[in-house]
């Protein structure tokens, strides 16, 4: 390009940075260019004193959003307090049956989710702690009034005269003695919190329980081993006493097999359901693996038992009624026996090792399968096929299994 054309095209680019004015702007008008500064500067005077103008025209709230959010549903707005404590506060778990965790609020007897009791009803709880070692005679929560403020500090009450005395029992029955130990006692306010639940105010175990509250309705929650019992109370400023009737007993429950022969305890468990009254196609679980010979405390009325001998087939149900005050001593009899299966070459010879085992029904439906020379089972009565695996190579045999009769089952490794 020539040396005249390179100087034309930086001048052409001059105009971007100082356009050519008309002769009329020139003459007798301010030029645009000397009016972008005064403009620029009043633009930024504006921008500069607007938010002092609008920081004086917001009010600053005399409430923070933190207060506000303690005064809604279940947190402790001004003025409310309790004398046993808070459910925010740490539980001792060693107190509390597998049902609810700590501090849990009361949500397995509500109705529709809302947290209101109708009325005094029992419940199925499950079992205690075994190593949960309640203490003897009565039990005073003896907790000073609090007033939870707002922010989070806790103050002492100024009002501690409103605190109300609750002496609470409770029987077997109702012309019973009262239960001196073995008791849980969960303490409820009558107010659901947000999540329509009703706020855990304490809990204690033992016998007799003698409750300092402040004045009100609260729903107490009694439970003695899986047999449990709710019932709305009013405390007043005059000292009160309520008995509470389970109306439970216990169940104990045994396995036998054959002419009344004990089955060993390590190879039966039991489970409970409560019973079926509602219709509802699966019953609730109340207590399971449970060993022969332990007593079980529950509700009166009729539950379900599962009796399991081994891990396979052997299989009981039984519906079993459980008297008020009484102890229900129920036997299950089992029509199975234990089998030692066995790999062999020839008739009472040693067992092969690096065997895979099946055992199936008629049906082909699978029973049982394992590894090892000699695999021990129980098998509900009836016929059955054992099939070895060893080498590469199947081997098989049907058998009979009577109720009682424990035995060797040999499958000889030969070609059929």
């Amino acid at each position: 390009m020539p040396k005249g054309d390179r100087l034309n095209t930086k001048a052409a680019a001059q105009p971007v940075l100082r356009p050519v004015l008309p002769s009329a702007e020139r003459q007798g008008r301010i030029p645009i260019l000397h009016r972008i500064p005064a403009l620029c500067l009043a633009l930024a005077f504006c921008i500069a004193a607007a938010p002092l103008a609008f920081a004086k025209d917001v009010p600053t709230p005399r409430i923070s959003p933190l207060k506000l959010e303690a005064q809604d549903g279940d947190a402790l707005a001004e003025g409310e307090s309790f004398a046993v404590g808070s459910p925010d506060e740490p539980v001792d778990t060693s107190i509390i049956p597998p049902s609810g965790p700590n501090g849990e609020s009361a949500d397995f007897f509500a109705v529709d989710g809302l947290g209101e009791i109708a009325g005094d009803q029992p419940l199925q709880l499950m079992p205690l702690d075994p190593s949960a070692a309640p203490a003897d005679g009565p039990i005073d929560l003896n907790a000073v009034a609090r007033r939870a403020d707002p922010l989070g500090s806790v103050a002492p009450s100024d009002d501690d005269r409103v605190l109300g005395t609750l002496t609470i029992e409770a029987r077997l029955t109702e012309d019973g003695a009262p239960i001196q130990s073995g008791m849980v006692w969960r303490v409820f306010r009558k107010k659901p919190n947000r999540q329509g639940k009703l706020p855990l105010v304490g809990e204690a175990n033992g016998g007799p329980v003698t409750l300092k509250l402040r004045p009100g309705e609260y729903a107490v929650h009694a439970s003695y081993g899986r047999a449990g019992f709710i019932k709305n109370v009013t405390v007043s400023e005059a000292p009160s006493a309520e008995t509470i009737v389970l109306n439970a007993g216990g169940l104990r429950l045994a396995a036998l097999v054959g002419k009344d022969r004990p089955l060993p305890t390590n190879d039966v468990r039991f489970d409970i359901y409560a019973s079926d009254e509602t219709g509802v196609a699966e019953r609730i679980l109340l207590a399971e693996n449970v060993p022969p010979t332990r007593t079980i405390s529950l509700n009166a009325g009729i539950y379900h038992v599962v009796c399991r001998y081994g891990d396979a087939n052997a299989v009981v149900r039984a519906d079993i009624r459980v008297e008020p005050g009484k102890l229900t001593e129920a036997a299950v009899y089992q029509k199975a026996a234990r089998l030692t299966l066995k790999l062999v070459e020839e008739h009472g010879g040693e067992a092969l090792a690096n065997t895979s085992w099946s055992v199936v029904t008629p049906a082909g439906e699978s029973v049982v399968e394992s590894v090892g020379a000699f695999p021990s089972v129980v098998l509900s009565a009836g016929e059955y096929t054992a099939i070895a695996k060893h080498d590469d190579k199947i081997f098989e045999r049907n058998f009979a299994v009577e109720p009682g009769l424990n035995r060797d089952v040999e499958v000889l490794a030969q070609a059929n």
